[in-house]
């Protein structure tokens, strides 16, 4: 069957499906053709045909060929290797160890250790199956950053080897200069910290395999195994096992091989900031590794305009991630009664990949243009990790050294008044939030200077938001800007309809965001990448939400990139329950009510079986202390 063929057959079932839902997508008449273009593209990515564009739907599919037809249109150029406007790449949906997982660790003098699965040990999320058999060898907390004159790689042989690895980074929780990474906010925000960055690094050091360890930091009294499930979901597998191993264990082979404990390591490393490394001679691990895995292939969308003139080698992104959250059975905030409805996704992210087309009809109608290259990303997996984007920052199609930008619109369709003053004393415009304006040394001045007579309520902040596709390009000081007119009621639900966005306010975004990617386009001098170490708010304009729960709200902001066990606080709402009972920014919920919280589900099932007027216990890690606070729930 043609594609023109399987459109309308499409059509007839879409007309029974939007009659059997008694719902009509009505699109209001407008005088405007670019309001009417931008409408026809956002009521076509936010229609049942799509799916909620779901990664696992083939209502996908049909938006990224909307997206790449739109794109070709418009006169942009396939960007992929194959000559196609497709960049494919694999997502986990799901994964689970399969019954054949072992690990069996052996001396030179016949020593002979067996961790037990599930107690002694673990297989990451991260993990790639099969059967292993290699020599170990001690390489510190795996990290190699030239930058910070720190390489735990240097000098130590570990092609075909087993590394074993502490977690985080040396000094993690120290303040001012002797943080081992003073360029991010947090600890947790440096790219050394991530076991995804230690993972890739060891598998491009050719090692057979990965053990990690907790640092003493994390390891608490209890020295926990985050759980296999914590990362399955989502990730990019890697080609290599992937062991999470009990401290004891280790240090009962560095004993046998003569080292010292992993404590005394630790303190040597932050000592002087120099990392300790050794081969442990004659010491084996082999493992067998099974799994059940759930893959989909996914795609972005990626077009290209090339520049001319002196500049043109240099490159400007533009991107938007056009993937939501299907039928709700992952991502859905409607809690169980919104599961297995159609999320339509209209301004997250519809309106941003409504922008992004919108973009490129406007600089592919230029002339003879002279610039920067200018590259347009349609983004899948951004709802289960920013996977889109991750996959561009491994596999870049243009040079990552010579992208100079990346600008990106998510959830740029509910613009809405708000006071230009505090105090509202003179009036309303709409809000616009622009992330990203300290993350380029111009970019606040840039931004300023654009946005006179923009007619927003502009909200600036120097940070990369984490929770968007920008932040995998800061993660590579790429500077970033990211244009988002905030938070509402319908947001990730079956309600985010096409008829509730605002078209000309959206057309207002776009305005603006051309004008500033016309000046990274044509700037002389690049803007100069400034990490900011400060983190960015979710929303900067509307009060923070928790997810979607049947029981009372504590009022807290979990952070969703923290990777240890138990919810990690963000923010703590002003005269919330969570302020009102001492919990603060920092502390991890670890135990409710006596059930223990491993991660934000079994913190979501736990407050969803209290009641107002409860009195509940919450156990929670203070910098590293166990304290009992008392809640009372409203």
């Amino acid at each position: 069957m043609s594609p023109l063929t399987r459109r309308v057959a499409s059509s007839f079932v879409l007309i029974a499906v939007w009659a059997f839902a008694g719902r009509v997508m009505a699109q209001k008449p407008l005088d405007d053709p670019i309001l009417e273009r931008m409408q026809k593209d956002l009521f076509f990515l936010a229609s049942p045909e799509c799916e909620g564009r779901g990664v696992d739907t083939p209502g996908i599919d049909k938006a990224a060929d909307h997206i790449a037809a739109a794109f070709q249109a418009a006169g942009l150029q396939p960007a992929s290797k194959d000559g196609t406007f497709f960049q494919p790449f694999k997502i986990t949906l799901s994964s689970k160890l399969g019954k054949e997982n072992s690990l069996t660790l052996t001396g030179p003098k016949g020593q002979k250790l067996e961790p037990k699965l599930r107690t002694d040990y673990t297989p990451m999320g991260y993990t790639g199956a099969g059967q292993v058999q290699a020599e170990l060898v001690f390489a510190g907390y795996g990290i190699s950053a030239p930058t910070l004159e720190y390489d735990d790689y240097a000098g130590v042989a570990v092609d075909g080897k087993f590394v074993v690895i502490l977690r985080r980074t040396p000094r993690y929780g120290e303040k001012g200069e002797r943080r081992f990474d003073t360029t991010v906010a947090r600890d947790d925000d440096s790219p050394h910290a991530a076991f995804a960055t230690k993972i890739e690094l060891a598998a491009k050091k050719k090692a057979a395999g990965v053990i990690i360890v907790n640092d003493s930091t994390a390891a608490g009294r209890t020295d926990p195994l985050p759980a296999y499930e914590l990362h399955a979901s989502g990730t990019t597998p890697a080609q290599i096992p992937v062991l999470f191993l009990k401290r004891s264990i280790i240090d009962e082979i560095l004993a046998a091989a003569g080292q010292k404990s992993l404590k005394e390591i630790e303190d040597a490393i932050n000592d002087k900031l120099r990392p300790v490394v050794f081969p442990l001679p004659g010491w084996t691990a082999a493992t067998t590794v099974s799994l059940e895995r759930k893959q989909v292939d996914a795609k972005n969308v990626v077009g290209v305009l090339e520049g001319a003139g002196p500049l043109k080698d240099e490159t400007v992104i533009i991107g938007a991630h056009y993937d939501h959250v299907g039928y709700g059975h992952f991502g859905s905030a409607g809690g169980p009664s919104a599961r297995g409805k159609i999320h339509f996704g209209a301004d997250d992210n519809a309106s941003g990949t409504t922008g992004l087309i919108e973009m490129a009809r406007r600089f592919g109608a230029i002339p003879n243009r002279e610039g920067r290259r200018l590259v347009f990303i349609a983004f899948s997996g951004e709802e289960i990790g920013l996977l889109g984007s991750l996959h561009y920052c491994k596999e870049p199609l243009f040079p990552l050294e010579k992208t100079v930008a990346m600008v990106n619109m998510d959830m740029i369709g509910r613009t809405k008044p708000v006071p230009i003053d505090w105090l509202g004393l003179f009036g309303k415009k709409d809000r616009l939030v622009i992330y990203g304006t300290g993350t380029g040394d111009y970019f606040d001045g840039l931004v300023n200077d654009v946005s006179r007579g923009a007619d927003f309520r502009l909200y600036k902040v120097r940070a990369s938001a984490s929770n968007s596709d920008n932040h995998a390009f800061y993660m590579k000081k790429i500077p970033v800007l990211f244009f988002f007119t905030g938070l509402h009621p319908e947001y990730h639900r079956p309600t985010d309809v096409p008829e509730k966005i605002d078209i000309p306010g959206m057309k207002k975004v776009v305005d603006l965001a051309e004008k500033i990617v016309h000046e990274l386009l044509t700037r002389e001098t690049p803007p100069k990448f400034t990490a900011v170490r400060e983190s960015a708010p979710l929303d900067p304009t509307t009060p923070q939400p928790e997810p979607k729960r049947t029981g009372p709200r504590l009022g807290i902001l979990p952070d969703y990139a923290y990777e240890g066990a138990g919810v990690r606080l963000e923010g703590v709402a002003p005269g919330s329950i969570a302020e009102k009972t001492g919990l603060k920014d920092g502390d991890v919920i670890v135990e409710i009510g006596g059930k223990p919280v491993p991660n934000i589900t079994a913190y979501m099932e736990a407050m969803g079986t209290k009641r107002p007027g409860e009195t509940i216990d919450i156990v929670v890690d203070r910098a590293g202390k166990k304290l009992t606070l008392k809640a009372k729930l409203e």
